[in-house]
């Protein structure tokens, strides 16, 4: 894939696009857990999958990453989108969501499902709005979860990455969502947008 310059304009209507997407996660995500949730996209970049693009992911030390293929958006695939938490953070967020007084210290199959769950959800809601703009029938795949250090997880940061705040009750969770697209569907996601004239340079 390549790497873009994406203009104004362009990650404004971007975003429009993630903010109606963060909006029917929220819903959903409130609905499996019974609690009240809001999400936020403060600001959206391109990362290259480089090391230095795991930098940029809030929090500190080991991620996880569930990543979801997308199917349908282009007849030969490639396309992925992925919830990047620091483990700290999944793990604090999954006490919440299970409703657990102590925070577990690894993750293990209970965690693990709700995390993938979670991950289902935000997911899913992109891609259907993705759909729509789109004019094309997108599902998602099954998810996989990921989990290591940094470096070793640094080619799934490759793509749009999108700064998502989650914030359950009164507690905000930082992490990314980050949309892996072939050049051929980010371009057709441009064009549906009314975004491909712009005059953004790749590299």
């Amino acid at each position: 894939m390549t790497q873009r310059t994406l203009t104004p304009r362009q990650l404004d209507a971007i975003r429009e696009v993630v903010n109606i997407g963060a909006g029917h996660a929220a819903t959903n995500l409130s609905a499996l857990t019974r609690l009240r949730v809001m999400i936020s996209v403060p600001r959206i970049e391109w990362a290259a999958g480089d090391v230095e693009s795991t930098r940029d992911i809030p929090g500190s030390g080991p991620l996880v990453i569930v990543a979801v293929p997308i199917i349908g958006v282009t007849d030969s695939g490639g396309e992925r989108a992925s919830l990047i938490l620091a483990r700290e953070t999944a793990l604090r967020m999954v006490a919440l969501m299970l409703r657990r007084d102590n925070v577990a210290d690894a993750i293990g199959p209970l965690e693990q499902s709700a995390l993938n769950e979670m991950g289902n959800i935000v997911c899913a809601a992109y891609v259907g709005v993705l759909g729509t703009f789109l004019s094309k029938s997108v599902m998602i795949g099954t998810p996989e979860l990921h989990e290591g250090e940094r470096d070793a997880l640094a080619h799934h940061v490759s793509g749009l990455m999108i700064e998502t705040d989650f914030t359950f009750l009164d507690t905000t969770f930082e992490g990314v969502f980050v949309l892996s697209h072939t050049d051929v569907s980010f371009s057709s996601l441009l064009r549906a947008l009314g975004m491909e004239d712009e005059p953004a340079a790749a590299s």
